[in-house]
Formats: C-alpha cells, structure tokens, sequence
C-alpha cells in the first residue's frame, strides 16, 4: 500500500486519541510456529518430496498515523528495468530470506548473484545425473547488470550444494575484477541427508563451467567429524548473513546443533571466517553459545531464526538470534525475540548487549497493536516472524523486523502465536486482524548497546503469507503448485521477505518487503498471492531518522518509474536484495539509490520446473520525510550529500552537489597516500551543480576526492582505471 507519512496534526491528534480508547481485538485460537513456518526452514536432501524439517533511547514511533491516507505526493522518476538473469532447476535454494546470495562490490563496482544451477547448465567436468542439481553458479557483472558472465564455483558428485550464499572478495587496494574473487557457502547433502556444507572461491579471470581446480577451492567440511582442527569446530546450515568486507575478510553464520541434519533445536551459531592465502581460503569458526530459558525437556529456547551485519570496514559486527534469555520477563519472555551480539575487534570477541526493553513504558504504543496473551491480559509479547539487519554510518544496527502476538509466556509453549477471524473472510484464520492500527508493522530497532532502543515505523503491510501445508489457512491463495505427494504441500512460502541494503558509506538504509494488494486478491483475501515488491529509503539523521514519504512498488513499476515487466509483476517471489547498495546522490530531501535486486518464480508456478531468476539494478528514487542530519544533530553539509560519478571512472568523473546558496567548491583529489594529484575551484550556484574532475593522466587504483564548502568538507572514495 501506498502511504503518506505527511498527516495533519488534526488527524494524527484523532487517531491518537482512537488508540487510547480502543480495546485490542482478541484472538480466536493460538499456533504452533512450526506449523506456521517449518517451510522456511525446509528440508531438501535431494529432489523436492514435500517433506519439511523439523521445527520445532526509547523513540517510538506509533504506526497508527500511518493509516487512513494513500499517498498524493509525486515521487521522484526512478529508474527501474527487469531483465531476465539466470535459471535455478529448484527454488528450494531460495526459501530462506536472511541469506545473502545477491552482493554489490563496491570496490569493484560489480555485483554478484550465487545460485543453484538451471536445468541447461552442464558443469565439467559431467557429475552424475543425481548431483547435477548441487552445481553453484555464479553471475557477476560489472556494469550494473547491462551484462552478465556466469562462472562454476561448486561441483561435487558426493556432497551437493544447498542455499547457497555469497559475494566478491576484494584484495585490499585492488580495483581490477580480473584480481577479484567469487566466494560462496551452503550446506550440502549427501544422498539422503545434510553432510555438512561446502565453502567455494574462483578467481574472476576465468568464467567458465569449471569450479576451480586450485588447491583448497573448493572445500567440504563434514559436520560430523571425530575431531576438528585447531580454530575450527562442527557447523550446520552455512546460509546466513554472507558479507565480505573492506578489511579483506570473507564471514557466513552457521548454527550449532546437536543434530545437524535438522531444525529442531540449536545451540547456538558458528561465525566462519574465511581469510585468504595463497590463491584459497583459510576458513576457521568462532562460536557464540547463549544462555536461554530452559525448556522442561532440557532444551534451549532458541531458534534457528539467525542474522549477521557488519560495517564497511569489517570491524564492527553484530549477531542477532531469536529466543529468550533466562532473565526475561513479562513482554520480554517470548521465544522469538532478538538476543544480540557486538564485537568492536573484527570478531575476536563477543559481547552481549542489553536487548529490546518491551516491558519500558516508552515501548507500550507498538504494544498496543498487539493482543496479550491468553493468561494474563497485562502482558503483551511481541513475537518476531521475519527481520533482518544492517549497521549504519554510525556503527548503530538497525534491526528491521515485523512482529504477531504470542500466546503464553509458559517456557514451554513460547513458539506459540495467537490468530484472528476476519469479518471479510469468515471461517479463515489470519495472523493479523488487518485492521487500522492490527495490521503487520514493519519496525526500526536501532541501538548499540549504549543506550535503549529506539524505535521506529517504516510502513504497514497489507497481507501476510498463506500456509504451504493442505488444509492450512489460504493454501489454496499461496501462488505456487503444490507437490505432487500423498499429502501434498506448496514449498515456496511467499512471506514478505523483509531485506535490509546499507549504502556503501552506511548513510542510507533501504527497506524493501513483499505484499500483496488486496483490492484484487480473491475475495479480499489477506494472503500475498500477488506479491509485489515494495521499498521505503530511511536517512541515517539523529534523531530524526526520515524516512521516504512513498513506498516505491519495484516490481509492479507506477507509470514514470521504469518499466513493468509481466514476469514480475504481481509474481515478485523469492526476492533479494542486496545487503550493500549504490551510494546515494542526495538533493535537498531527494535521494537517488541504484539498487541491485532479483525475483525468482516460473511460469506456471511450480517449484518442480526450471524457476528464473529476474534482475534489476535500477535508480529507486526517494523523497524523505524530512532533512538529513548527523548523529549530533547538526545538518549535513552539500559536501557530505554530494555525489562522484561514474565510479569506477576513466579520464573525467562528475561532481553533483546541492548547494543552498552561492558558495565556493573546493575539489581535491589525492592518492591513497594522501599526496595531491589534482585540484581545482568552482563558483557553484545555489541549486544543483554537476562538476567535471580532470583524471587526465592519473594511473589506475584507488583515490580520494575531498569536497570543501565553506568550512564543512567530506571526502569520496574513486577508482580510477
């Protein structure tokens, strides 16, 4: 849905005073996460067979004032194109949503896409018939995705890839694709169950059929072995949170469990590390084992709901991991709440920050747009479906995350969640009550452990996912075929699929999530059965944190936004989006983002057929809410907000910046030691200016360009080549 943020003091002071006296809607009947979301979780040991896994600061936004307008103010032209990428013989690979096969390498200005191969893709040399469905491709492009080459990274006739993940190594300081590698990870399957999982590098100077044949490229580590070397220990499910960073280093989460071969329990995650020497990688583990409630069977409430983040330079990372820790209480004991992790030393050591504070009266308006739980009307516990992360310019994580109520504050029963009736749909069961202020909110959370939480409202959702198991509520709404088994089930969920991109700089987070408009679903209905991709852009300003007045519909384009593409739209399922996007050119309150993203479905829809995956990397174009100030406070300067492009560049880049007043430009390019190759002073009008920089004559590599107004400054990476 389409909302406008801008709403007159007089409305917001009626809706607020609604809230106030409304009394919540109460659920009708309570669900066991497991029956809800185990196809997320699938387990794919071979082909599909419809057999799932087991399961087993206080600034608060109130997302009520987001409801009653659709929007009227004009958005900025995007630039938004499909076009077909790749093909996957099974969309089991992209089920889960906190994996990261789509990168944008910023250092060398390409992208990557990881993936199952397609049904026509022959690996060399041939593996057997039965494994040909575990072959890892990679795509890489380094124009923005105008083309694409296709590289093999994985090819095993006994061990086959699943979920695979991954991005571009980048050499430090080097700016030449052909230097770079592709660097992937995945679980795999031997024969009839899990194994353990495959770690995979290339170099980009080859794009061929032919995983790497170099020493240690490709490397199987079994979960299962009698003893582990030193710096390394057993791990299962290597699929989440794959990033690379400035400091050289390659990291993917995995989960530790007593049984690796499902889902049931874990334990606790693995971060891998993978460092490169010697033409491979040197992958070792560093496990992160909290302590939880205790289940009366002698489990942890963990769950393998699991993310990782990390700044630019490879730092600062946080790991986040649903459950609840043995202090919870009240709001706060539910089994699918974030219990986070910081490391401010590149992962050498851990440490546990206060959580979110729910039971904090500053908390209690994004309460209100839940039920209590069955027992005890005072409390309230927020129950985490689908989140994901990313670390902004400040080093603060954003935890992006959409919650439903849960059912019991009981140990045992805290994967339960409560479900509503709905008078347009009588006799079906939903996990929101959608209606005005009892819908899917879409949540900031942002923190470092300093402080409390703040919290903020991105946008409102207008449907939620239909279940893939027979009988279960709006299976017969979910837009996939369903298995041709005894009992047949539909394995491609089509949830939101919330996804977090971070500008290189971590001034700009982009949200992006999937919903369907309802207005022309089958009776209504509140299923995302047509599911469009939508995204909203938020500033990195304190305390403000604007975000864009208008959500963009990326996939189903609104006329001056691109171009539609009836591959996609309305069937925008199994989408990505890249953790890193473009960097942002900034004018005034309008913020242009070059976004990489893909959409993977088939026609018909049927996960049994060869599924395609669909790509754009156009221009999303944002409106904010408000202006973009620093962490202090203060505005940011035209300096910070301007632009350099094309980057990478040859002869002669462009300056874009906005100024609000007749001022001096001062542009100053050095190289990485800091000696001055290239100046030049510019008179700038108030308003845009575009200003040429002379590279004439500068050799290939990396290069700063500091931009002067007034006393305010601001300095850009360029790649010269």
């Amino acid at each position: 849905m389409k909302k406008n943020l801008l709403i007159a003091s007089a409305l917001l002071g009626a809706l607020s005073a609604i809230s106030q006296n409304s009394t919540k809607i109460k659920p009708v009947r309570i669900v066991s996460a497991s029956q809800k979301i185990a196809g997320t979780f699938i387990n794919d040991p071979g082909v599909i067979s419809g057999t799932s896994a087991k399961q087993s600061v206080n600034l608060v936004q109130n997302p009520e004032s987001y409801e009653p307008q659709q929007s009227a103010v004009a958005m900025p032209p995007s630039t938004i194109n499909w076009k077909m990428l790749c093909g996957s013989m099974n969309i089991v690979g992209m089920l889960l949503s906190n994996s990261r096969p789509l990168q944008y390498n910023d250092d060398v200005n390409a992208v990557s896409f990881v993936h199952r191969k397609s049904a026509t893709y022959q690996p060399s040399p041939a593996i057997p018939a039965t494994a040909q469905s575990g072959v890892i491709v990679a795509e890489v492009s380094t124009n923005w995705g105008a083309t694409f080459d296709s590289t093999c990274i994985w090819s095993n006739a006994t061990n086959w890839g699943r979920y695979p993940q991954g991005g571009i190594y980048n050499p430090v300081g080097n700016t030449n694709i052909a230097n770079a590698y592709i660097v992937g990870s995945g679980p795999t399957v031997g024969g009839a169950a899990f194994s353990g999982n495959f770690y995979a590098s290339k170099q980009l100077n080859t794009f061929n059929n032919v995983a790497s044949a170099a020493p240690n490229a490709q490397q199987f580590l079994s979960f299962s072995l009698p003893s582990y070397p030193p710096n390394q220990g057993p791990h299962a499910w290597s699929r989440q949170g794959f990033s690379s960073t400035d400091d050289g280093v390659v990291r993917s989460l995995a989960l530790i469990e007593n049984d690796p071969t499902g889902l049931a329990t874990i334990r606790g995650v693995s971060i891998v590390k993978g460092v490169f020497n010697a033409g491979a990688f040197t992958w070792t583990t560093d496990s992160i084992v909290p302590s939880t409630l205790i289940k009366s069977d002698g489990s942890k409430v963990l769950q393998p709901l699991t993310q990782m983040a990390w700044n630019e330079s490879g730092t600062l990372g946080y790991v986040v991991v649903m459950g609840a820790l043995p202090s919870a209480t009240n709001n706060n004991k539910g089994g699918y709440q974030p219990i986070i992790y910081k490391t401010t030393n590149s992962g050498i050591s851990w440490s546990l920050l206060p959580g979110i504070d729910f039971n904090s009266p500053a908390m209690a308006p994004l309460l209100d747009h839940i039920a209590s739980i069955n027992s005890n009307t005072n409390i309230t516990i927020p129950f985490f479906n689908e989140f994901d992360l990313a670390v902004d310019a400040y080093g603060m994580l954003h935890i992006g995350a959409i919650f439903k109520t849960g059912a019991s504050n009981h140990v045992d029963s805290l994967n339960y969640f409560s479900q509503y009736s709905i008078s347009v749909n009588p006799g079906e069961t939903y996990d929101w009550a959608h209606t005005p202020g009892n819908r899917p909110y879409l949540y900031d959370f942002i923190g470092d452990g300093t402080s409390a939480w703040m919290a903020k409202t991105v946008d409102s959702l207008s449907s939620e996912a239909a279940s893939g198991t027979t009988g279960g509520d709006g299976f017969n709404d979910n837009p996939w075929a369903a298995t041709a088994t005894s009992e047949p089930v539909k394995v491609a969920s089509v949830e939101s699929r919330l996804q977090l991109g971070r500008t290189p700089n971590g001034q700009f987070i982009t949200f992006t999530f999937s919903e369907s408009d309802t207005n022309f679903t089958n009776g209504g209905r509140k299923y995302n059965s047509l599911p469009n991709i939508k995204a909203r852009c938020m500033g990195v300003s304190f305390p403000s944190y604007p975000v864009a007045t208008t959500e963009i519909n990326v996939s189903k384009v609104a006329p001056g936004t691109g171009t539609n593409n009836f591959n996609v739209a309305n069937r925008a399922t199994m989408h990505y989006m890249s953790p890193t996007t473009g960097a942002a050119a900034v004018f005034g309150n309008v913020v242009d983002i070059y976004t990489p993203i893909t959409v993977t479905n088939s026609n018909p829809m049927d996960p049994s057929t060869n599924n395609i995956t669909w790509y754009q990397a156009g221009k999303l174009s944002y409106t904010l809410s408000g202006p973009i100030t620093n962490l202090d406070g203060t505005a940011q300067s035209s300096a910070a907000n301007s632009n350099v492009y094309p980057n990478p560049a040859s002869n002669n880049a462009t300056l874009a910046i906005d100024l609000k007043d007749n001022s001096n430009v001062d542009v100053t390019v050095m190289n990485m030691i800091g000696q001055i190759v290239k100046t030049n002073k510019v008179p700038g009008q108030a308003g845009e200016n575009k200003i040429n920089i002379d590279l004439s004559g500068l050799s290939s590599g990396i290069y700063m360009v500091d931009v002067k107004v007034g006393s305010a400054s601001s300095t850009k990476k360029l790649i010269v080549q």
